[in-house]
C-alpha cells in the first residue's frame, strides 16, 4: 500500500513539473537591448534558444521604432514568426552562428546577415516589382538552390562564400545570378567550384567585384570569355586556386573597366607571370598582394612578391601537350611574340603544361595556411616521386645487406 501512494506521488510531482516547464517555455519573453554598431542603433538580442515545437514565445523591443535586429549567442531552428510580427519595420536582421536551417526574407527587409548557419533554403516574401533587399550576407552555409534569389533585382551585395553544395557537377554557372541587374559585388570564393561557365553570356551590368578565390579553377585553361558580358568590372579576385595559365590579352580587351586582379596563390610559370604582370602594369591594372612576405617552397621562385613555379622545375615535370596554337617564343620586348606568349602560357612550347598540383589553399581574406617549419602553403607542389622511390630503394637493399 505504501509503495503504490509513493508511486502515485511521485507521478504527481513529476506531472506538476512538466507542467511548469511547459508553462514557463510558453511565456518565455525576449527582450532586446538597444546598442550602438558603426551609424546605427541595433537592438540586440542575446541568450536566446527557440525551436520550431516552442508556442507563446514573445519578442519585446523598448520601441516601436526599431528597424535593426541582432542575434548574439542564440540558437534558433528558424526566424521566428513572433519576431516578425514583433518588428514590422524591420530593415536589418543579423543572425550569425545561430543553427539556423531556413530564413525568410520579410516585405521591407534591406539587409540580412546570416553567415556560418546550416541555411539550405531561402524563403523570399519579396517580389521583383516589390523588393527592398540591398545586401545579402549568407556565406558558410549550405545552400545548393537559389534560384528564388533572382527576384531580389535591387540586390547589390550577395555573399554566398563556403556553401560548398553550390556548385552543379563542380561548376558555378554564372547564368544563374541572370536578373539580378543591381548586383555590385558577388562573393563565391572557397565553393569547391572546378570549373565556370557563362553559356548564356548573362550579362550583370553593374558589376564590379567578383571574388572567386580560394576555389579549384582548372590549372590547364580558365576561359576568359566568362567575364566578357560584365562591362563594369574592376575587381576580379582570382587567389588561391590551381591556375597556370590566364589569357590576360583578352581578359583586359573583353572588361576595359579592370582596375585590380588578385592572382597570388597560383601555378603560374614565373616567366609567364613576369609577362603578366608586366601587361598589367602596362594597362594601369593594379596585381595586390595579401602576403608579399610569403616564403615560397621548394620548386617556387617569387616575382613582385607572388610565388610562381621555376622555370627549371616546370621545365623539367611538364608532361607534352598539343599546343593550342602554334609555339612561340618567350620575348622579353613588347612584340607580337610578347604578346602571344602571354596569350598562350601553357599552350607555349616553352613552358609546356606541368603535372604538378597545388596544396589546398588558405580562405580568402586571411594568411596561408602553415606548414610545421613555417613555410606557407600558398604556392606549395609536390615533386615528381620517382627519385623518392629510388632512394628509398637504395635505403631498403642497404638495411638487408647489413642484417645479412
Amino acid at each position: 500500500m505504501h509503495c503504490v501512494v509513493a508511486v502515485q506521488l511521485v507521478t504527481l510531482l513529476f506531472g506538476t513539473v512538466l507542467l511548469l516547464v511547459s508553462s514557463t517555455a510558453a511565456d518565455q519573453t525576449y527582450k532586446c537591448a538597444i546598442e550602438k554598431r558603426e551609424d546605427e542603433s541595433v537592438c540586440m538580442f542575446r541568450n536566446v534558444v527557440y525551436t520550431t515545437s516552442m508556442t507563446g514565445i514573445t519578442f519585446k523591443a523598448p520601441n516601436a521604432k526599431v528597424q535593426h535586429v541582432a542575434f548574439e549567442d542564440s540558437t534558433l531552428d528558424r526566424i521566428p514568426a513572433e519576431l516578425l510580427n514583433a518588428f514590422p519595420n524591420l530593415r536589418s536582421l543579423s543572425v550569425p552562428n545561430a543553427n539556423l536551417s531556413s530564413v525568410v526574407i520579410p516585405a521591407k527587409l534591406e539587409r540580412l546577415y546570416a553567415s556560418d548557419n546550416q541555411i539550405s533554403q531561402v524563403i523570399v516574401h519579396q517580389t521583383r516589382d516589390t523588393t527592398t533587399m540591398l545586401e545579402l550576407i549568407l556565406d558558410s552555409n549550405r545552400l545548393h538552390d537559389i534560384s528564388n534569389l533572382t527576384r531580389l533585382a535591387k540586390l547589390e551585395i550577395l555573399s554566398l562564400s563556403g556553401n560548398r553544395e553550390l556548385p552543379i557537377d563542380d561548376t558555378i554557372e554564372l547564368g544563374r545570378f541572370k536578373g539580378m541587374d543591381g548586383l555590385r559585388h558577388l562573393l563565391l570564393s572557397d565553393v569547391g567550384a572546378h570549373d565556370l561557365e557563362n553559356e548564356q553570356e548573362v550579362s550583370l551590368p553593374a558589376l564590379e567585384l567578383l571574388d572567386l578565390s580560394s576555389n579549384n579553377l582548372p590549372p590547364t585553361y580558365l576561359s576568359v570569355k566568362v567575364f566578357a558580358p560584365f562591362k563594369s568590372l574592376q575587381i576580379l579576385r582570382l587567389a588561391y586556386n590551381q591556375l597556370r595559365d590566364l589569357d590576360v590579352l583578352q581578359l583586359t580587351k573583353n572588361n576595359p573597366q579592370l582596375k585590380q586582379i588578385y592572382l597570388e596563390g597560383n601555378e603560374f610559370p614565373c616567366k609567364l607571370l613576369t609577362l603578366m604582370l608586366k601587361h598589367f602594369k602596362k594597362e594601369g591594372i593594379e596585381t595586390p598582394v595579401a602576403n608579399p612576405n610569403v616564403r615560397c617552397l621548394l620548386g617556387f621562385d617569387k616575382e613582385q612578391g607572388l610565388c610562381c613555379m621555376a622555370d627549371n622545375m616546370n621545365q623539367r615535370y611538364a608532361s607534352p601537350v598539343t599546343p593550342r596554337i602554334p609555339p612561340v617564343s618567350l620575348a622579353t620586348s613588347e612584340s607580337p611574340a610578347e604578346n602571344t606568349a602571354v596569350r598562350t602560357g601553357a599552350g607555349s612550347a616553352e613552358l609546356g603544361t606541368s603535372t604538378m598540383s597545388t596544396t589546398t589553399m588558405a580562405a580568402a581574406g586571411g594568411p596561408p595556411a602553415k606548414t610545421d617549419d613555417g613555410y606557407s602553403m600558398a604556392s606549395m607542389a609536390p615533386l615528381g616521386n620517382s627519385w623518392l622511390l629510388a632512394g628509398l630503394a637504395a635505403v631498403v637493399l642497404t638495411l638487408m645487406k647489413m642484417n645479412f
